[in-house]
């Protein structure tokens, strides 16, 4: 006997491993709390073990209705053994396994065939796990792996699919059902036949009472619990996050940094904005918010519904790469400001600019003459964002684009060219809400996370503090054209440093928040990539980023970003063009600038002029002796600057003429040409009536009153007073273009026409 024993020891191993390494994957908050749980690779719901202990209730539950003598026996319980075999000699039809707890894990672990055979490995098996796991273990794996009922298996399952809870806030009823449910799951089934599913749980629970587990009033509370109807199905909150998780991860648990409370709040919040956008034919939205300091994300809402399968709403609209419009014009800012070429006060010019072929437009297909800095980004000017690129470097601006954390430029700094800042290239949402995290981190740009207990993020300081300071003041304005009314939704208290963006052909909305608590980025448009009018950031996105800054909670301590102390210093500046004050500069203003960028430049535009003793004409040392000598300083704008200040009405002192009856001209140029620029190639188009356009010539004169004299190739075209353009009809070819003024000034240009 002792001889077939070990052979029989030895010809029946356990599995290796025990169970197979298949669970559903679990995607949690940073609480712990379920967002989304997946099927296994066999189509089962089976959680893994998450290192809990099994509730009492349950333990007893199952002890005694399966196994009561379990922590005496070795693995088989003779006892039971016995009594089975006498019940199955003595009643007919009734047959008695006397499987223990332990019997039944070897069983789940390696299903066998129901017959003495079957039961004499399990038992091997059931011995062999009892030296290698203590009880407590043993117990474990049972619960964790016993069926409940269809593609129903673990206790923790049973417990969210039947009655959505934990298992440790089950009721005794509920836990007796737990405990009957793996005895005969096929035939034990919620969905089946509830009444013979009562029935034991009932006894169970009477046999609890009986054996004072349960006193009568729990007994009574326990039976008149319904048996479940119906298997519940799982939430997925967080469906796009969560998938994506799963499908790049082996992990079975993974701990995000997503705040259920926060997701659901505003996947609730963007539902109702997007029945608000569909009345517009605007159909999807996605959003990011992160924590400013940690960079932790705790909400993540890739479409506004993952099962709106009309309008593709499995689609990730924060993974998505789209057009970025305006959205990245802040860090080109804060870069001019490190570099000592602007500061918000800085007069840029904001007229018709032409580079080769490319003309930028403002939005609003106006021109401004010279505008602040700081208006030019709160009103999101393009012809000055574009000239801050062409000095700054279109280079080192990409380059900074990609360690500043954007992922997507696949092409060339030269192939973006200048248009880079006006959308010329695609961004996720991600990416662009974490850089706006590092502007809000004073220039460190460390990413975002999404999971629990990531290593510490490593410092990448691309700005200084003092320019991302000086750029979120910026930001933060609240007199933003057109968006007055949105503004009054939060309170004040609350300010928020933010940005939009539009797209070219109004396909993508883009509203970018941060505040020291919080960095909000909003998308709205059409994952189609369908146009549409009513895509504009400020009206689209922007009012979406309110409501969720509004329904986030508020730290009470962080208010606005305080100034970072060392990082700024004082300068002066002339007041009326924002450069460095030069000595002819009188009014002068205090403001901060980078502590460790350049000075500016020393304003150009305040000059020492002579005069004639009446002030009518200037004069040079070839004429003082007839007309006189006085020193005044004046602000003297380029013609060009001059001519669209004149157009809006602004008041400018015009420059006097040169002393007519002085024997020479004066040494400055008044004369400019805005259209077209030296070595242009202009492609002339048809109409829609098949005929070829007129080319419109511009020029400015910083002299008022001036009359310009037009020559096409030598030859006259006509005069101009007041408004320098004229309309022209060109043929192919090269030609040159030569203006000259009443007092004899002259500028010449040459250009290429190709029809």
């Amino acid at each position: 006997m002792v001889l077939v024993f070990l052979i029989g020891w030895i010809i029946t191993p356990l599995p290796k491993p025990l169970f197979e390494n298949d669970y559903s994957t679990i995607v949690v908050d940073t609480h712990g709390h379920y967002l989304r749980i997946f099927l296994n690779n066999h189509e089962q719901w089976i959680l893994p073990d998450l290192g809990e202990e099994i509730p009492n209730k349950l333990k007893i539950c199952a002890l005694q209705y399966e196994d009561r003598r379990f922590y005496s026996h070795p693995g088989i319980d003779p006892i039971a053994i016995a009594r089975a075999l006498w019940g199955n000699l003595t009643k007919s039809g009734k047959k008695s396994g006397a499987s223990t707890i332990t019997m039944q894990v070897a069983r789940l672990a390696k299903p066998k065939k129901r017959n003495i055979l079957g039961k004499i490995i399990e038992a091997y098996h059931s011995l062999k796990l009892e030296l290698k796991y203590n009880k407590r273990d043993i117990l474990k794996l049972y619960f964790q792996h016993a069926p409940y009922g269809g593609n129903i298996i673990g206790y923790q399952t049973a417990s969210l699919k039947y009655w959505g809870k934990m298992p440790f806030e089950l009721t005794w009823g509920q836990a007796a059902t737990i405990a009957v449910l793996p005895n005969n799951p096929s035939l034990i089934n919620p969905q089946k036949s509830s009444e013979l599913l009562k029935s034991k749980r009932d006894w169970l629970l009477k046999k609890l009472q009986l054996d004072g587990f349960i006193n009568e009033e729990t007994y009574e509370l326990s039976i008149a619990e319904p048996i479940p109807e119906a298997v519940l199905p799982f939430e997925m909150i967080a469906p796009h996050l969560s998938r994506e998780l799963a499908e790049s991860s082996s992990e079975h648990y993974m701990r995000t940094t997503i705040d259920r409370e926060i997701q659901i709040a505003i996947e609730e919040l963007i539902l109702e904005e997007n029945f608000r956008l569909k009345r517009f034919d605007i159909n999807n939205i996605a959003v990011l918010v992160a924590e400013t300091s940690t960079g932790k994300v705790r909400a993540y809402i890739g479409s506004h519904d993952f099962t709106d399968n009309e309008f593709s709403g499995q689609v990730d609209g924060v993974k998505a790469p789209r057009s970025t419009g305006s959205i990245l014009k802040p860090f080109l800012y804060s870069l001019c400001m490190d570099n000592g070429i602007i500061l918000p006060e800085t007069k840029i010019k904001d007229i018709p600019t032409y580079y080769g072929a490319f003309s930028p437009y403002n939005a609003d297909m106006d021109f401004r003459g010279l505008v602040a800095a700081r208006k030019a980004l709160v009103y999101s000017l393009n012809v000055p964002a574009v000239r801050l690129l062409y000095t700054f470097g279109i280079y080192e601006f990409y380059e900074f684009l990609k360690q500043a954390g954007m992922t997507t430029l696949f092409r060339s700094a030269d192939e973006y060219g200048l248009p880079l800042i006006l959308g010329g290239a695609e961004g996720t949402l991600w990416d662009i809400t974490s850089m706006y995290r590092g502007l809000g981190c004073f220039g460190n740009f460390m990413g975002l996370n999404l999971i629990e207990d990531h290593p510490t993020q490593i410092e990448n300081r691309l700005l200084s503090p003092g320019a991302s300071y000086l750029v979120l003041d910026i930001l933060k304005d609240l007199n933003r054209p057109g968006a007055d009314m949105y503004w009054q939704k939060y309170e004040t208290q609350w300010p928020v440093a933010w940005k939009t963006g539009t797209s070219y052909g109004h396909r993508d909305a883009w509203a970018v928040g941060v505040s020291p608590q919080w960095t909000i980025g909003v998308w709205a448009g059409n994952f189609s990539g369908e146009g549409n009018p009513n895509i504009i950031g400020a009206k689209t996105a922007g009012p979406i980023l309110f409501s969720i800054y509004n329904a986030l909670p508020k730290d009470p301590n962080t208010g606005w970003f305080e100034k970072p102390p060392l990082e700024t210093i004082s300068t002066n500046l002339c007041a009326e063009t924002g450069y460095l004050a030069g000595e002819y500069c009188a009014d002068t203003l205090t403001t901060d600038k980078p502590t460790h960028a350049p000075n500016l430049p020393s304003c150009p535009y305040h000059r020492k002029l002579y005069l004639s003793d009446n002030k009518e004409y200037q004069v040079c040392s070839r004429c003082w002796s007839r007309a006189g000598k006085c020193e005044v300083i004046r602000l003297v704008y380029p013609p060009e600057v001059i001519q669209f200040m004149s157009e809006r009405g602004q008041k400018y002192h015009a420059l006097p003429p040169h002393y007519p009856e002085c024997p020479t001209r004066g040494a400055d140029n008044p004369l400019s040409i805005i259209y077209p620029v030296q070595g242009a190639n202009i492609l002339v188009t048809r109409d829609i009536s098949g005929e070829f356009q007129n080319v419109v010539f511009k020029a400015a004169s910083s002299t008022l009153d001036d009359e310009l004299f037009w020559y096409l190739d030598n030859s006259f075209l006509g005069s101009t007073l007041d408004k320098h353009s004229i309309p022209v009809k060109l043929s192919s070819g090269n030609h040159s273009l030569r203006i000259i003024n009443m007092q004899g000034y002259s500028i010449k240009t040459s250009f290429q026409v190709t029809k």
